[in-house]
């Protein structure tokens, strides 16, 4: 029997053969070696071997701004506007080369397999933080005191009355464990700290309207000095209607990871298959702040 050693050693090793011309391709990539550059409109994501000699590429035009939330974003590429492209070069190459506007000359592009079809779905995980020194564990992951869309675990005012959450927990710390949940405010006595209780001194008005100066601040606004700001003192009732939220902000750090599935890769005469390659994943490829007014629900 009669054995094609070069069909053998095309299906081994990944290989575009054309009679006799027999191109070796690792395709080979580390996870964590996956890189990215650009913004909306042209986000690029790409992964060299361990030798720098070969690049796999993904090239998404979407003008959303990604990374800034838990989300699976699922992209059919079309190979114009989302595309992968899997690169073999004469020399070892840089990132530098990706990242340039205008592509370097050097090192150049031997052979190149460009995917018109396929499927890219890029999972972002994403962590927030209001900075209120509570985790999530103590404020939920579903919950949402003031039902205004922010869930309390990023959420600076969890109640909704314009007095920052982390003001109105064990602030003095009295017992000294470190612990703002040990001995949280509840001005009132109605077993509802305060951070959750939308009328902290119990007097029938909202702490959101006891805001006389309508600056969206209620913890300014003070009839008796001896006792302090008015929605801390039972004896006044001042009442201001207020309907507009102050200004929130919480952090984010968010993760990437990226799945090809489907991956047809052609030189014109040639492919390479993928039915799921990890491409990679990206740790921290996004931090930053978000500033936010939520909609007014009333309470």
């Amino acid at each position: 029997m009669k054995v094609n050693i070069l069909a053998i050693l095309c299906a081994f090793l990944m290989v575009s053969c054309d009679d006799g011309d027999i191109i070796l391709t690792s395709f080979d990539f580390e996870e964590e070696n996956l890189q990215n550059c650009g913004g909306p409109g042209g986000y690029l994501f790409f992964n060299l071997n361990g030798a720098n000699t070969e690049s796999l590429t993904l090239r998404l035009g979407t003008t959303d701004e990604l990374f800034t939330t838990s989300d699976t974003l699922v992209t059919n590429l079309d190979g114009n506007t989302n595309f992968v492209n899997y690169r073999i070069f004469n020399s070892e190459v840089t990132s530098d080369y990706f990242c340039n506007e205008v592509p370097p000359t050097s090192p150049e592009v031997d052979i190149e397999y460009l995917a018109n079809s396929g499927v890219a779905t890029l999972i972002t995980t994403s962590i927030f933080s209001d900075n209120d020194n509570l985790s999530v564990e103590d404020e939920g992951t579903t919950a949402d005191t003031d039902m205004d869309g922010l869930l309390d675990f990023y959420d600076f005012d969890d109640d909704g009355d314009n007095v920052p959450t982390l003001l109105e927990l064990d602030t003095e710390n009295a017992d000294k464990d470190n612990n703002p949940l040990t001995n949280p405010k509840d001005t009132d006595g109605d077993s509802i700290p305060d951070y959750l209780d939308n009328d902290d001194d119990g007097d029938g008005v909202l702490t959101i309207d006891e805001d006389s100066n309508m600056n969206l601040d209620p913890t300014d606004d003070v009839t008796d000095v001896n006792v302090g700001a008015d929605y801390l003192n039972p004896a006044v009732s001042n009442t201001t209607d207020i309907n507009e939220y102050r200004e929130h902000t919480y952090d984010f750090q968010s993760s990437v990871v990226i799945i090809l599935n489907n991956l047809v890769l052609t030189d014109g005469n040639e492919q390479i298959t993928r039915e799921t390659f990890n491409m990679g994943n990206i740790d921290n490829i996004a931090v930053g702040t978000v500033i936010i007014t939520p909609v007014f629900t009333g309470n």
